[in-house]
């Protein structure tokens, strides 16, 4: 672990938040020579949040969205500013740091409804959208530079929007949860009952029994009051395709674009996928083909998920589209993709839902079921089981 971390308050008010701290700005030289003079010459990161409406951002709020920052790579984490006692301990208890801040506040009193959807624009969490209730907010994330194509998409949805420079620092790989600090700096607006990322199946690795399952909430937002509610997290990248498909299918194209940049192997793969899907479902594929990169990025057995998508490509006949996704999917794996079933790929896993809440269960139902997602047999678990297995040997040869 790293020995301490700071934020000070430069500025603070409804429409910007900027932090000092002692975090290094990331080198690029291209030698360990010069990588030494820029850490010298340059100075420590400011953390900045942007917002697009006014917010009232407590200090409750502000200590557990950097909290998302630190993850558990420091022994110490200073806040100068003030924090409830309850938050500060919550934090300490996740972070495993100990945690000190300038002064104490009082918790907010919340009345909590409705659902927050950390929202990207991308499949998962548009399909996210179309299978929540109405009462629901969105939070968008502006990270500029590279990720700015997902902002074009996204401002048409009209969210709450945070812009950040933390995508731009080393405090980003601290904590996969720095990609929801924004519903914790909107909670005095949104009061929000519940939090959705746009997360699915894959994601699991296809396992049981994990933390998804279980929909366990992450410590920082069961400190601000939400509850998870997973709502895309029982189908897969299919899945999410025919909500959209069904739902808003003009959005399609624009949200297959904003997913990744040209030439990019994650939207050469997105649009294989999706467009494999709705051809065998017999629904209109409305977008064009993209350029594909010159070599595929990944070679198999690096990528579960990348692997998954060639696959079940190749299994619907696809095989010429599948070799393009993944390098080394020889004949063998082309064979053995078709003497396995996907059809798991298109359904729903209900004991993914298990602890879902049941104010929301409705309108994720009415999705499921007019979007044709039908839920796992006892055979699609199987071969759902079978496919995990097969990945698992054949990745350990």
């Amino acid at each position: 672990m790293s020995n301490e971390i700071f934020f000070d308050p430069i500025r603070w008010d409804k429409r910007e938040i900027v932090l000092q701290t002692n975090v290094a700005p990331i080198v690029t030289g291209s030698s360990r020579v010069v990588r030494k003079v820029q850490r010298l010459r340059t100075k420590p990161v400011k953390v900045r949040f942007k917002f697009g409406q006014d917010l009232n951002v407590s200090g409750e709020d502000l200590a557990l969205a950097l909290s998302t920052l630190c993850g558990k790579e420091f022994d110490n984490v200073r806040f100068g500013f003030s924090v409830p006692t309850i938050t500060k301990c919550d934090i300490e208890n996740w972070t495993e740091s100990c945690v000190d801040a300038q002064g104490e506040e009082e918790p907010r009193k919340r009345d909590l409804g409705g659902t927050t959807l950390n929202f990207s624009g991308g499949f998962d969490s548009l399909a996210a959208h179309y299978m929540l209730p109405t009462q629901q907010s969105l939070v968008s994330l502006d990270f500029g530079g590279r990720f700015s194509r997902e902002k074009k998409f996204f401002k048409h949805f009209s969210p709450i929007q945070i812009a950040t420079n933390v995508a731009q620092t080393s405090l980003r790989r601290n904590s996969w949860s720095f990609i929801g600090l924004g519903s914790l700096l909107a909670m005095s607006a949104t009061q929000s009952k519940y939090c959705t990322f746009g997360s699915i199946i894959e994601s699991t690795g296809l396992k049981r029994n994990t933390a998804h399952e279980k929909g366990l909430t992450f410590p920082p937002f069961a400190s601000a009051g939400m509850t998870s509610a997973p709502t895309t997290q029982g189908i897969s990248e299919v899945g999410t395709a025919l909500v959209i498909a069904e739902y808003a299918p003009e959005h399609l194209a624009a949200s297959l674009k904003s997913l990744a940049s040209p030439l990019e192997e994650k939207l050469y793969r997105k649009w294989a996928l999706a467009r494999t899907a709705l051809q065998h479902v017999g629904k209109p594929v409305p977008f064009l083909q993209v350029v594909r990169p010159e070599v595929p990025h990944y070679t198999f057995g690096e990528r579960f998920v990348v692997d998954l998508t060639a696959m079940m490509v190749a299994s619907l006949g696809q095989e010429d589209l599948a070799r393009q996704l993944v390098r080394g999917l020889d004949s063998k794996k082309i064979a053995d993709a078709k003497a396995l079933g996907f059809d798991f790929m298109f359904k729903a896993d209900a004991r993914m839902y298990a602890n879902y809440p049941s104010e929301l269960r409705p309108a994720l139902e009415k999705a499921l079921g007019k979007s044709g997602i039908a839920w796992y047999t006892d055979k699609d678990r199987e071969d759902a089981e079978e496919y995990r297995q097969y990945w698992e040997s054949t990745t350990q040869q």
